[in-house]
């Protein structure tokens, strides 16, 4: 056999078990290697090496030992976001088109939202938003619990959402944006912005929970037009552009992907 006609069996190896690890579901078993070998009619190395490319996918894992196999497992959204960073840093996109994208993602989540009647979904968020309701102002303006706070929002709203794409457009821009440093972050050092955007949020919450589509699109978009207006003010202030650039000013610098993910700016 060729190099070459080896690398089409890997790979078509490799796409094999990405279909058996769609069917499975989250850590489901598609069989022992013995069992796969004999199930996929093919080597030892090329079963190992197709399972290489699909565990960097992070569609598969491999346990060894007692009850070791090869299962399923879901991908998070870092695993595509560090392909989605290269690509728009290396056309040079800017933190205002990252923050005018987050808007529209969010506004289709909260209408998706308003419409999901699950009464235990719905609780999630009734929890989420009496928790904030709770809060005293020092607990308000605490800056990481504020990031921590907003990142859980985005995930109830896209589980009440319920769709996929959305939900992983919503975590793939989360998660740009949150590299941004913390001298550019609209919230950092302003407890005012933190208490205002909090409430404007506990709106799109409550809207949402009373099934009010028009309330919640309109409270979402209002979140999304206060975060634009503080980045102009920083940019008037600073004299600065926000950029994704792989070169930024001084002062304004990107975080490597996958680290402070909770710094999130709206």
């Amino acid at each position: 056999m060729t190099k070459k006609d080896n690398g089409s069996v890997v790979h078509r190896t490799a796409e094999a078990l990405r279909q058996l690890a769609y069917k499975c579901g989250d850590d489901g078993l598609l069989g022992s290697e013995d069992d796969l070998l004999e199930q996929l009619c093919v080597s030892r190395p090329t079963l190992r090496q197709a399972a290489a490319l699909v565990a960097q996918e992070q569609l598969i894992y491999v346990r060894r030992g007692v009850r070791g196999g090869y299962f399923a497992s879901v991908p998070e959204s870092s695993a595509v976001t560090r392909m989605a960073s290269i690509f728009l840093r290396s056309r040079g996109a800017t933190m205002t088109e990252l923050i005018n994208a987050v808007g529209p993602v969010r506004v289709e989540l909260a209408r998706l939202a308003t419409r999901n009647r699950d009464p235990e979904k719905q609780m999630e968020l009734r929890k989420f938003l009496e928790h904030e309701q709770s809060l005293k102002p020092a607990e308000v303006d605490d800056y990481k619990a504020f990031l921590k706070a907003e990142r859980h929002f985005g995930a109830l709203i896209s589980e009440l959402g319920g769709s996929n794409v959305f939900s992983l457009f919503l975590n793939i821009l989360y998660d740009l944006v949150a590299q941004v440093s913390h001298g550019v972050d609209v919230y950092a050092n302003h407890a005012d912005r933190i208490e205002q955007y909090q409430r404007q949020r506990n709106l799109m919450a409550a809207a949402i929970l009373d099934g009010d589509e028009e309330l919640a699109v309109l409270a979402t978009q209002r979140c999304s037009s206060i975060v634009m207006d503080w980045m102009l003010q920083d940019l008037e202030r600073h004299e600065q552009a926000f950029s994704l650039a792989e070169n930024p000013p001084a002062g304004v610098e990107l975080k490597a992907v996958g680290r402070r993910r909770s710094r999130i700016s709206r």
